[in-house]
């Protein structure tokens, strides 16, 4: 996340006085939508010892502290005592969720504290928990905002079909292959779910979303990316966000949809079929409609921006 905020940044800074306009019109970006499989790396540092063979090491933005601890926690549930999982997480919480074909729960939980210290680093990495009581999966720091130097990491393989809903303040959430319902609140961070088959409601910061069926309703207090993967999507999607709405779609993309701004010149269409969208203005927003194959009310299929852009662009 760190690193997409660094891009936007630089992007921004580089169109001068025209910066959130330019910024605004950009197509979505393809890497926001490969699904990389997760890996949990959790491993001590200590000043001037040589990483771990097979281990990277991670750039970040700012300093690093010298120090940093680790505790790894493993839990597994079964699919009989947790048909439907909920996660709650304080501050500095990041959530991956894996879907695959299996009966039960296996969390894997790293818990850090950093500092300039050994004693800096354990005393943050004590602040850093999980719990469960019943269903309910709880991330734990040391409070609103937690303090600097303690983060945790939870990457959860679950049964596929199985109900998620994820409740997230300042830690990324991050979602792959559910066929379940989802529902992701994370204000204020970025949410990503990729390759859904079901029922998604996902509000967050930054959302983005990739597939080609489901019931789907995103909302954004920034931005949504967002990219259908196949030339029909089967359901219905409904993407609403403050500023930008990027889709990416087939260039044969066949399913009528809806795009909503305030002012004509903030849809923007790049693709094939652009000749064939027409516009209406209705009250004081405008309307255009890719009318496809019609196999299906335009409608379906919503994206809307009333502050900014829609822009649509090719994904291949």
């Amino acid at each position: 996340m760190a690193y997409f905020c660094g891009l936007v940044g630089a992007f921004i800074a580089a169109y001068g006085p025209n910066s959130q306009r330019g910024y605004d019109l950009q197509p979505a970006l393809n890497f926001l939508f490969e699904q990389r499989p997760f890996r949990l790396e959790c491993v001590d540092r200590t000043p001037g010892q040589p990483l771990p063979p097979g281990t990277q090491a991670i750039v970040v933005e700012g300093s690093q502290a010298p120090y940093l601890r680790t505790r790894i926690e493993t839990l597994k549930l079964s699919r009989t005592d947790i048909p439907a999982l909920t996660i709650a997480a304080d501050p500095a919480n990041f959530i991956e969720i894996a879907g695959g074909s299996r009966d039960d729960w296996s969390f894997q939980f790293c818990a850090q504290g950093e500092g300039d210290s050994e004693a800096d680093a354990r005393d943050f990495l004590r602040e850093i928990s999980m719990a469960r009581v019943g269903s309910l999966v709880t991330l734990n720091s040391a409070g609103p905002g937690g303090r600097t130097g303690g983060r945790g990491n939870l990457l959860v393989d679950a049964p596929a079909d199985a109900p998620i809903t994820v409740h997230a303040s300042f830690g990324a959430v991050e979602v792959h292959n559910m066929s379940a319902p989802v529902r992701v609140t994370a204000v204020h961070v970025r949410a990503t779910i990729l390759n859904t088959t079901g029922r998604v409601d996902a509000a967050g910061f930054v959302v983005d979303f990739a597939g080609s069926t489901g019931t789907v309703i995103l909302s954004a207090e920034a931005e949504i990316n967002v990219k259908l993967t196949s030339t029909r999507f089967q359901g219905s999607l409904n993407a609403w966000a403050q500023r930008p709405v990027r889709v990416l779609l087939p260039r044969a993309f066949q399913t009528p949809f809806q795009a909503v701004v305030n002012r004509p010149k903030d849809f923007v269409c790049r693709t094939d079929f652009c000749s064939k969208v027409r516009s209406e203005k209705d009250g004081a927003l405008y309307v255009f409609t890719y009318a496809g194959d019609g196999s299906a009310p335009p409608g379906r299929i919503h994206f809307r921006s009333e502050q900014a852009t829609v822009v649509i662009d090719a994904s291949d």
